[in-house]
């Protein structure tokens, strides 16, 4: 009952008043912070672990324009009245997709796996009444959603048009200089990844949520500190397909809503300016399984229990009621050179004691690690060099003992997910992704191209610890892409397009090509 009502509170909040944050994945502003850092114009100190980023009074969004393209004095509608009172009209976010042969594609919100067009449109308010911020920003998505091919390890159709409405980036915050109290429909982006992240991404839409954060590092004589504390309610989809088992028809429990509560915080010590150290915690639980879980932090705030034993409940109770998921990160920038470095290391299936982390170091685990190298260049233009390796296949533990793949649990059947869409790393579960990106960027604008091997489930386990296909063909998608930007005025065009070579497609002996275009526009008031 008492998660109930804290959910319908939450949805309430979120309803009547919805800091001004960027949006993950905003074409133009979100993907250029690293950059911006790296070139010394933006604070060191700011991890970008736990995003969205936050705007602040000395940095607003025209001074964080005008950071990007230093000629640029864009006129904004911000109406201010007083010291304590401002509105703003938000950008319009426009999002076209295009898969040709089948399925492609992540980090896209509510946007579905499918082939031919998809699309998105946002908008929103932005209000500032003293330290309560309003920030209204809902989304319509649709799909023409036709039949693909599908194969006996992948895929399902439909052939029915999807649409649907959602919040999208809407937050209500109550501020505190550095820390900040909201209920939100935002994205959420855990960890350094700047392709993807092992526990939170913006590859499914954005869930109802309570959080207590930082809206900005904050710092203390032993270094600056960032934190996110979440609680909130995953759902899925009972009509769709879900990405846990390979886009396949939704057989899993389609009444019952499931809690998630997850903590991210990371710490840059004052004697080592340019490293950050952090972790993660995610637990997300059926809501009738919580209510056995004994005590309020049992119940509500379960990411603060390491030991599962009690008096009142042992650990395997504890374990087969929810599924966690622990890791740890580091990120290592370096503003002489212009350059970083980071990892992400994580575990689904949680350690019980000391002697079980020490015999099975790298049971359930994956990580995440990469780099980007900015070089400045004559007439204000700068190579941006990034590339990233995801591994989530099963290490070779699993001979002797079998964890099943990133994102699936045996009793939370839709895995870490919300709407039928993983919450991590959009590329699938049990995948590896390797990419490589080269970017010459002038202000707003830039070109590069994009290049992207992904192992789709390696280890064989088709969704289902028990049909082990190891013998089966291994389905590898090389993509070569061009990348472009644009910005005329206050309009901003983006555009990616990737030739996608399937070797093996669904696991059976075949070679099938996909051409995949994604458009954004963005037009700013």
């Amino acid at each position: 009952m008492q998660k109930v009502l804290f959910i319908i509170s939450c949805c309430f909040v979120s309803f009547i008043a919805l800091s001004q944050s960027m949006p993950i994945g905003q074409a133009g502003t979100d993907e250029m912070l690293r950059v911006l850092q790296l070139t010394g114009k933006l604070d060191p100190s700011n991890s970008f672990t736990a995003r969205p980023f936050n705007y602040n009074k000395k940095l607003n969004r025209a001074n964080f324009y005008h950071l990007i393209d230093s000629s640029e004095n864009m006129r904004l509608a911000d109406f201010t009245s007083g010291k304590y009172l401002q509105f703003s009209v938000l950008p319009i976010e426009i999002n076209t997709r295009f898969n040709s042969h089948h399925p492609f594609g992540w980090n896209d919100a509510g946007m579905i796996k499918s082939k031919g067009l998809a699309s998105s449109i946002s908008a929103g308010v932005y209000a500032r009444v003293g330290p309560l911020t309003i920030q209204l920003q809902p989304e319509y998505v649709t799909a023409t959603n036709p039949d693909y091919e599908t194969t006996a390890g992948y895929g399902s159709n439909s052939g029915k048009k999807f649409s649907k409405f959602y919040l999208g980036q809407s937050a209500i915050r109550l501020n505190f200089g550095s820390v900040s109290l909201s209920a939100s429909t935002e994205n959420l982006w855990w960890g350094p990844g700047q392709y993807s992240s092992l526990l939170m991404s913006n590859n499914a839409p954005g869930f109802e949520h309570l959080s207590l954060h930082t809206n900005r590092p904050l710092k203390t004589s032993i270094g600056s500190f960032e934190w996110q504390l979440v609680a909130g309610k995953l759902t899925e989809d009972s009509l769709g397909s879900n990405e846990n088992i390979f886009l396949r028809p939704n057989i899993f429990n389609k009444t019952e809503w499931r809690y998630f509560n997850g903590l991210v915080l990371s710490y840059q010590p004052s004697f080592m300016k340019g490293f950050f150290f952090g972790l993660t915690r995610v637990d997300h639980i059926y809501n009738s399984g919580a209510q056995n879980r004994g005590s309020f932090i049992r119940n509500l705030l379960p990411v603060f229990i390491f030991n599962g034993s009690n008096q009142n409940m042992d650990v395997s109770q504890i374990r087969t009621n929810g599924d966690a998921y622990a890791g740890f990160f580091t990120r290592w920038i370096l503003p002489k050179h212009q350059a970083e470095f980071y990892i992400e290391f994580g575990y689904n299936d949680f350690k019980q004691n000391v002697r079980d982390f020490l015999a099975n170091t790298n049971h359930s685990s994956a990580f995440i690690a990469g780099f980007k190298k900015v070089v400045t260049l004559q007439k204000n233009q700068l190579l941006d060099i990034s590339g990233e390796v995801t591994q989530m296949a099963q290490t070779t533990i699993y001979i002797v003992r079998d964890a099943g793949n990133w994102y699936e649990h045996t009793l939370m059947n839709q895995g870490l997910s919300n709407q039928n869409k993983i919450l991590g790393a959009g590329s699938g579960m049990g995948n590896n992704v390797q990419t490589l990106q080269v970017k010459k960027i002038k202000g707003f604008n830039y070109l590069g191209v994009k290049l992207q091997r992904i192992q789709e489930d390696p280890k064989g386990f088709r969704g289902d610890i028990n049909t082990l296909l190891m013998g089966e063909f291994q389905w590898n998608e090389l993509s070569l892409g061009l990348l472009g930007q644009k910005k005329w005025n206050k309009f901003l065009l983006k555009g990616e397009m990737q030739s996608v070579n399937s070797k093996n497609y669904g696991w059976e002996k075949n070679d099938r090509f996909n051409l995949y275009v994604l458009v954004n526009m963005l037009y700013f008031f």
